[in-house]
């Protein structure tokens, strides 16, 4: 008897932990993009003014990439840390680099403006590197043991080639000085196995950013 209330009880948080998961529960603000067994990329829309309820994200390393000019978000996390807690503003283009554990938060969009980001959360060893947080401009590139970001820019009608050469790697790409980057291309997100190369054309009339996440470290 005492197995099985167990057993339920297990089932019981398996389930509540699924249903906290924001790609599950909140599907209109959270949506999967891609996901290997290195990294977990999440489209985040939050409306202006939206109130979302509660749910969990998992501990480990986040890169965020923001992809439209906004104001705070204010993120109340509950449990551990009962703490309120207001994102800074952003401009499209600049990215966020985090570790830490797992959160359960509830997230306020307090603008009149709506909030658009790629969560990429890391699947891979962080090389020993624990609570990080570091904020880069929209300009401003970043490496330590377990990634490294680069950014480079290619104008209207020009070819460059992309290279996994020995580590794999996650391409975004976005035209360059938008304000909002929430109108993506299909193929603005790419994963490029170790050893394989990609020739990216430029098209339309705007020079365009590519962002470039190496993966230096194996899934864990």
């Amino acid at each position: 008897m005492v197995d099985l209330m167990l057993r339920f009880g297990v089932m019981a948080v398996i389930a509540m932990g699924v249903l906290q998961d924001p790609t599950t529960s909140l599907p209109d603000a959270y949506k999967v993009q891609f996901e290997n067994d290195h990294v977990r990329v999440v489209r985040v829309h939050y409306d202006a003014g939206a109130k979302l309820p509660e749910h969990t994200h998992p501990g480990g390393t986040t890169v965020y990439v923001y992809l439209n000019d906004s104001e705070g978000v204010v993120f109340s996390h509950v449990g551990g840390s009962n703490r309120a807690v207001t994102r800074p503003a952003v401009k499209a283009g600049a990215i966020r680099v985090a570790s830490g554990p797992e959160e359960h938060h509830t997230a306020e969009n307090t603008s009149s403006a709506p909030s658009d980001f790629l969560r990429v959360y890391f699947k891979t060893d962080d090389g020993g590197v624990k609570n990080l947080r570091q904020r880069l401009s929209p300009t401003e590139e970043f490496n330590n043991k377990q990634m490294r970001i680069t950014r480079v820019t290619i104008q209207p009608g020009e070819k460059t080639l992309i290279e996994a050469k020995d580590h794999p790697a996650l391409r975004i790409t976005a035209s360059r000085g938008m304000k909002q980057w929430t109108k993506l291309p299909e193929d603005f997100l790419r994963w490029l196995d170790k050893g394989t190369t990609e020739e990216f054309s430029a098209g339309g009339e705007f020079p365009i950013d590519i962002i470039r996440i190496d993966f230096l470290t194996k899934p864990k």
